[in-house]
């Protein structure tokens, strides 16, 4: 006997399972940006996520007389099209919604100079570029640096956490930490 192949009602169901949760999510968004939180001048947006989030923050920012911002960090019909294909009906889907709702912000920041002229040129999205990058200040802390921190955290992190603790440290050696050991001058 051939076993029953039901890959059509599979993906059937697969649709509906994605608009039914981002109908869900939609709502859910709707009702804390309206009823959860106090009301704002501004609305900013990270993206992606683009579905439902700019739809519904859209929404929101008009209901409540706010401004909407998108942060462009990247673009979601391309990352949903590293699954499922450029040429996907869901990614063409995903790409529509996410241009028509971007062009209905009031205003728009990205990443990257690319990511700025794409969004002039394809999309008719003026965005300001904010570089995406740490501050000169921000460096790799040395294992001193390190050590040092451990000890400051060493009551925090080895002390036993009741049931939920799965490991627990008793360090009695005030130069030693989990993490690391001083040894004269050296750390290892």
């Amino acid at each position: 006997m051939k076993p029953v192949q039901l890959s059509g009602v599979s993906k059937i169901s697969g649709a509906l399972a994605l608009l039914l949760k981002a109908a869900i999510q939609f709502i859910m968004l709707i009702w804390f940006l309206c009823f959860k939180i106090p009301r704002l001048d501004v609305f900013i947006v990270q993206n992606p996520p683009s579905v439902p989030t700019l739809a519904a923050v859209k929404l929101v920012s008009w209901l409540r007389g706010a401004k909407f911002i998108v942060d462009w960090h990247n673009f979601g019909y391309t990352l949903l099209g590293l699954s499922h294909g450029r040429s996907h009906v869901i990614v063409k889907i995903y790409f529509w919604f996410e241009k028509h709702f971007g062009r209905m912000t009031d205003g728009a920041f990205c990443v990257t100079k690319a990511m700025q002229h794409e969004l002039s040129q394809n999309w008719g999205i003026k965005a300001t570029v904010l570089y995406d990058h740490s501050p000169e200040f921000f460096h790799p802390a040395s294992l001193a640096q390190k050590h040092e921190l451990f000890c400051r955290l060493g009551s925090s992190i080895c002390s036993a956490m009741g049931s939920a603790d799965c490991i627990s440290v008793e360090v009695e050696d005030k130069s030693t930490t989990v993490l690391t050991s001083k040894i004269d001058v050296e750390f290892l």
